[in-house]
């Protein structure tokens, strides 16, 4: 459905036929927003950035080359009730899980137009990093509430990425804009931190669950994640003046 929608809005944008703006025509600032970026990466070589509204500023410099700065506002904070798998039907393990703000992105643009509304560009970028923080681990077995005095901070750092791009943007009724951009570039892998808290005297010889089954996941099966190629597409509309 969103392939069938994608291809209606590039066809519209194609055979529209309002006069193309001249050079020196084309206004200096131009304002748009992107509600929905598509981003998918073409390799699992590192995490995905979540789709999220994108808002983006240009001012021409010249009639054929624009600078400016796109902004995406991420997901927002968010806090929840997890529940780990056990082995056990009559057994539950739950946590608090709290996540702050992520895919927040800034973005430096650089768009010439080659022919008339067709541009092309150069995006350097920066997705800044966020933190997941798992605790108040609670075992329900049966009827009965077990307190589990373990804590786990994940911490996901800054990481750089870089696209090239083509786009098409129009200039509608004097002021009005209507753009589509693809891009394909390289982001990081980026690094991920993570701390255990945990009371040795309660477990005794044994390890809390959280940290045997990270042993067993990130050790024992660990492959060492590297820099991977992705695309994103944006759809935007906006002002210009």
């Amino acid at each position: 459905m969103k392939k069938k929608i994608l291809t209606i809005i590039i066809f519209a944008l194609f055979i529209s036929t309002p006069s193309y703006a001249d050079e020196e025509q084309r206004k200096k600032i131009h304002i748009m927003i992107s509600p929905i970026v598509l981003h998918s990466n073409l390799e699992n070589s590192a995490r995905e950035i979540k789709n999220s509204t994108n808002f983006q500023i240009l001012y021409g410099f010249t009639s054929k080359l624009y600078l400016g700065l796109n902004y995406a506002i991420g997901k927002n904070p968010q806090q929840t009730i997890e529940a780990l798998p056990t082995g056990s039907s009559s057994t539950a393990r739950i946590y608090q899980y709290s996540i702050t703000r992520e895919a927040q992105t800034f973005t430096f643009n650089f768009q010439y137009f080659f022919w008339k509304s067709f541009y092309t560009s150069l995006n350097l970028g920066l997705e800044k990093g966020f933190s997941i923080d798992k605790n108040n681990f609670i075992l329900i077995r049966n009827d009965y509430f077990i307190n589990q005095p373990v804590a786990q901070k994940i911490i996901y750092d800054d990481r750089m990425f870089g696209t090239v791009g083509i786009g098409y943007r129009e200039e509608f009724l004097n002021w009005f804009l209507l753009a589509f951009e693809y891009q394909r570039g390289y982001i990081e892998s980026g690094k991920v931190n993570q701390h255990f808290t945990y009371n040795p005297e309660y477990y005794g010889n044994n390890l809390p669950f959280i940290i045997e089954q990270h042993l067993m996941t990130n050790l024992i099966f660990q492959s060492k994640k590297r820099n991977s190629e992705f695309q994103q597409i944006y759809i935007s509309t906006g002002i210009s003046f």
